[in-house]
């Protein structure tokens, strides 16, 4: 892995520079996308993520999600209240409520992959190697970022402790 020296810095700062300009436009296309559904772009991943867990709870949502289980079990609340999950109680366990994504859930869920699937399957300017290489890079970002967070959350617990 090759390490960045200080001279580097304008790297770093176009790495953060051209994520946020890119997460600024998908987040438009993406809000585009799922509204048509009903959904926003935080709540179809929920979704999603719920309809590809096994025996997804909020708690393990929340985790995959990295975000707090308030605003999770709200989102969860909303998904069942507008037909896009249920709530069952777990047969195994009955203190846990297991999520599950019901056929209008299942029908947004196709319909946002399809459309998604229209959008970048009738680009002539991207290729599929092109796909590959960007789901690569933004595997590798979440390493750096997370990698980030980390050193973070470990020096906040050091200022914390003196």
């Amino acid at each position: 892995m090759q390490e960045f020296a200080q001279s580097d810095t304008p790297i770093q700062m176009e790495i953060v520079t051209n994520f946020i300009q890119a997460k600024i436009s998908f987040a438009r296309i993406m809000t585009e996308i799922v509204q048509e559904f009903g959904l926003t772009p935080l709540s179809s991943i929920t979704l999603n993520l719920i309809a590809n867990q096994e025996n997804p709870t909020v708690s393990s949502v929340f985790k995959a999600l990295d975000l707090n289980q308030g605003n999770v079990s709200s989102m969860c609340k909303k998904l069942e209240r507008d037909g896009f999950i249920i709530r069952r109680r777990n047969k195994k366990d009955e203190r846990s409520v297991v999520l599950l994504i019901t056929e209008q859930g299942k029908d947004a869920l196709n319909g946002i992959e399809q459309m998604l699937r229209t959008h970048f399957c009738n680009n002539t300017v991207i290729s599929s190697k092109d796909l590959q290489k960007a789901a690569a890079g933004i595997e590798t970002l979440k390493k750096i970022v997370h990698s980030i967070e980390e050193q973070l959350c470990k020096k906040e617990e050091v200022t914390h402790n003196a």
